[in-house]
């Protein structure tokens, strides 16, 4: 077995042992919005401004379910800034043009919407960055319209400097 070139950090199983206080934050808000051990939040159950700290690391995605695939919804500001471009209403395939990194996320984000349970990474970039940015940290948290069926991804994207302190994207700098 060969080994993958995208393979900058496994997604996991989140767990709050590893995870930023940010991530740990929208986990558990995430959570509270269940209504039982086995139901999932829907998009209706978040609330913005019940999270409006964490919103420009914020990110939805769509998932087509007959064509495995995704569009951005909604990206962050911060998320913008770091990556220098915002890709909202676009399919996560057409926006990166590194395609192998593409299809690791992408695979990652499948085995998410199959298992109905959250996943978590801190590792390099996958994709375009500021050049000051190091380490991504990153959460993804399945959706569901009706409760069970995943159909949405809520995500948070963190950026990290060389010294391990979390990156402030221009945007946020500015405030």
């Amino acid at each position: 077995m060969t080994a993958d070139p995208y393979n900058p950090g496994d997604w996991l199983s989140y767990s709050a042992s590893g995870a930023s206080e940010p991530a740990a934050r929208l986990y558990d808000y995430w959570a509270s919005k269940k209504a039982g051990p086995d139901d999932l939040p829907s998009r209706e159950d978040i609330r913005p401004e019940e999270i409006k700290a964490l919103l420009p690391y914020i990110w939805l995605l769509d998932f087509d379910r007959p064509s495995r695939s995704f569009r951005y919804r909604l990206i962050g500001t911060a998320v913008v800034d770091g990556v220098g471009q915002d890709h909202t209403g676009h399919a996560l395939a057409d926006c990166y043009p590194t395609t192998g990194a593409v299809e690791y996320a992408t695979r990652a984000l499948l085995e998410l919407m199959k298992a109905g349970r959250p996943i978590w990474r801190r590792g390099t970039p996958m994709f375009h960055h500021h050049t000051e940015v190091r380490v991504l940290e990153n959460l993804a948290l399945p959706l569901a319209g009706d409760h069970r069926t995943p159909d949405m991804i809520l995500g948070l994207t963190l950026f990290y400097d060389s010294q391990d302190k979390l990156y402030l994207p221009g945007v946020l700098r500015a405030r």
